[in-house]
């Protein structure tokens, strides 16, 4: 009896066995690569911002007065630079970008830049009791034509 069971599996094995199918499927890969060329734009320099001590948070830039700062702070004091920048190439759309300038200490302030197609121009958000230090930061333009 024993050996007829054992028969039995042995052939119920062999018949699943060549009753197997085997299924495959073809898969495509695909990559596009383009190679980006380069244009300059001149840095965004703020330049030295002179806030009162135990500063109030505020935004400085102003629109309306190309190649100066201002804020409409009382804790404002005075600041040397500009919010502009110049880049050779432009967008024909309006693009915005968001970064932090970070001193060595890792503070940090927020800087919304609008690139367009007739000018670079940036918002500076320093917030309240600001620390004393050189900020710095950097973003990355890009033109599709």
């Amino acid at each position: 009896m024993r050996k007829y069971f054992l028969l039995s599996a042995v052939a119920l094995l062999s018949i699943s066995t060549a009753n197997a199918t085997t299924d495959y499927a073809e898969v495509t890969a695909r990559a596009t690569i383009e190679v980006a060329g380069t244009f300059e734009c001149d840095d965004i320099d703020f330049g030295t911002i002179v806030v009162k001590q135990n500063n109030g948070g505020m935004v400085v830039g102003d629109p309306l007065i190309e190649g100066t700062i201002g804020s409409a702070s009382p804790d404002f004091i005075s600041a040397t630079g500009s919010p502009y920048s110049f880049c050779t190439v432009l967008p024909q759309d309006t693009q915005e970008y968001r970064t932090l300038l970070k001193n060595s200490n890792g503070d940090s302030l927020s800087l919304v830049t609008m690139v367009d197609n007739s000018s670079v121009y940036s918002e500076l958000t320093i917030p309240a009791k600001v620390k004393a230090g050189e900020y710095t930061g950097a973003f990355t333009v890009t033109v599709t034509y």
